[in-house]
């Protein structure tokens, strides 16, 4: 087992808190070695490299984004697994940390107990095309979310404040100010989807977002009816919703009672393409990643997740 561990994560506080679990771990008998990232991508090469090397497990130590790093590494360059009998697992810690939420693994115990049974959960990915700063293509893998537009927006206000603000202020209301703040320049866009390959959609929105798990944003409940291992994601739509009706939302999204306002669908999809009369930010995993046109593509049942032998009660999963 390997843990790969972001000590910038939760503003700095996930050091700590691996420091008070590690003699846990150790006194239940885990053997393990470690790796503290330096740089961003750093946790994509150090899970490959562990995984290639014949460990069993790799094990993120922080949040969204340091697991999303530990999930692309977990393929190869060419899209294949880097071991398909290896598991991934979570310790949770960092800013938004809204995975963990999905996956039932609400604290330090739950990771624990996780790591110690080795039960796993065959979950889906998402394949996500975008284009960077420059237009030049990049693929990466998704386990959570996939926003745009206004998410996008939200996303780069959160991180451009994580060495500026206090850090007892929690990943929530962070999200929600950063929301506010983004807002000021909320103007739709048109916005056409290919669903499928068969169905085409036309749209004038400034947020949308293709989801794995159920929650973004510090515990805003986006996709309510989400699972993680059904072979799709969830599609949430706003069409011609303004700066005021999306203000108007925001209590309601943390329960998801966004989904009863007609401005607002839910589609299951498999694949889509989106292009869009501007660029909106693409944001994956609680990280700003470039820019549209994209296109998503789920891989079901492509990675192993370490779940917990007794909490299958809070998983959010198809069976």
């Amino acid at each position: 087992m390997h843990m790969i561990i972001n000590p910038t994560a939760a503003r700095g506080g996930t050091r700590s808190e691996w420091e008070k679990m590690r003699p846990d771990l150790i006194a239940a008998g885990l053997k393990f070695t470690e790796h503290l990232t330096s740089q961003p991508g750093d946790a994509i090469e150090a899970t490959r490299k562990a995984l290639s090397s014949g460990e069993d497990a790799v094990i993120a130590v922080g949040g969204d984004g340091t697991l999303n790093e530990v999930v692309n590494g977990y393929f190869d360059p060419s899209g294949k697994p880097v071991n398909p009998l290896a598991a991934i697992g979570l310790i949770p810690s960092g800013t938004g940390s809204d995975f963990r939420r999905t996956i039932g693994l609400n604290n330090r115990r739950d990771a624990g107990r996780a790591m110690i049974s080795m039960t796993t959960r065959s979950l889906d990915v998402m394949k996500v095309s975008y284009v960077d700063s420059a237009g030049l293509p990049v693929t990466r893998y998704s386990i959570n979310v996939v926003s745009f537009g206004l998410g996008g927006d939200t996303v780069r206000i959160v991180n451009s404040w994580r060495d500026s603000l206090p850090s007892w202020i929690g990943g929530f209301p962070r999200f929600v100010a950063a929301a506010l703040t983004a807002l000021r320049n909320h103007q739709n866009t048109r916005v056409s989807l290919m669903i499928d390959g068969q169905k085409e959609i036309t749209i004038e929105s400034n947020l949308f977002l293709a989801a794995n798990g159920i929650y973004a944003g510090g515990g805003m409940k986006f996709a309510p009816n989400a699972k993680s291992d059904d072979g799709c994601f969830d599609l949430i739509l706003t069409d011609g919703l303004s700066r005021m009706d999306i203000l108007l939302e925001l209590p309601g999204i943390r329960m998801g009672r966004h989904l009863l306002n007609p401005g607002v669908s839910e589609l299951k999809v498999r694949d889509l393409r989106v292009v869009t009369e501007r660029p909106l930010r693409v944001d994956i995993d609680g990280e700003s990643a470039g820019f549209t046109p994209a296109a998503i593509h789920i891989v079901p049942h492509s990675l192993l997740f370490l779940v917990g032998p007794d909490n299958s009660n809070k998983l959010h999963l198809s069976k």
